[in-house]
């Protein structure tokens, strides 16, 4: 059986990070679960739960699955397919549920893309535990979004765009975020971490560019 192989790792730091050339040795490390790629269980993004759980986008299966420390998976959304079958996704030319991450009141937020077949598909989504998939901010439909952090302290997601070379900042309840803390992301194209300052204060309920033209943008921290 075809197979894809997640492995995982956290780390939370009391202080500011250092910067070092000096990597510390992994150990223990080991494979806690198998994903049949026939299946098309291609794991592409990673949330830890608290109970050391993790969950996962397959990329190309429209799906979230939650795999417990064991290794048990099992599948908590299947998201809808567009009108196309997702052919006009830019640059792999099928659908791609792509950056994950977990808020503390148990929400997924995640990213997922189908280009312009069904453009009201690419969209920022949100699952909270026991419901169904919401769409929550849409998104450009040309582009590919891919990476997603969430600041939880103003409650704001950022998703970057690695087509159209975009940052953008949401909201996850509405309201008017506040953070002044800049987001970071990586450049594909040129090999790069970025650092981009933002404007504190938004229109209330709307997302917003942080940063734009920068062609290769993946995933923020």
């Amino acid at each position: 059986m075809s197979a894809a192989v997640l492995a995982a790792a956290a780390v939370t730091t009391a202080g500011p990070a250092v910067a070092s050339t000096v990597s510390a040795r992994l150990s223990c490390a080991h494979i806690t679960a198998h994903f049949d790629r026939a299946r098309r269980r291609t794991p592409e993004n990673i949330a830890l739960a608290p109970d050391g759980s993790a969950d996962v986008t397959f990329a190309a299966a429209r799906q979230l699955a939650r795999t417990t420390a064991e290794g048990a998976a099992r599948t908590l959304a299947t998201l809808p397919p567009p009108a196309d079958g997702g052919v006009h996704t830019p640059v792999p030319g099928f659908t791609l549920t792509t950056g994950i991450v977990r808020a503390h009141d148990g929400a997924l937020h995640f990213l997922y893309a189908t280009g312009t077949g069904t453009p009201d598909l690419t969209c920022l989504w949100r699952l909270r535990p026991g419901g169904e998939p919401q769409r929550t901010a849409a998104l450009p439909a040309a582009g590919l979004p891919d990476g997603l952090a969430l600041d939880p302290r103003t409650h704001t997601r950022y998703a970057t765009d690695s087509v159209l070379g975009t940052i953008v900042n949401v909201p996850t309840t509405g309201g008017t975020p506040a953070s002044a803390t800049a987001p970071c992301a990586t450049n594909l194209a040129r090999g790069t971490v970025l650092r981009h300052p933002h404007p504190v204060g938004r229109a209330r309920g709307r997302g917003s560019d942080s940063g734009h033209g920068m062609a290769g943008t993946g995933r923020p921290p």
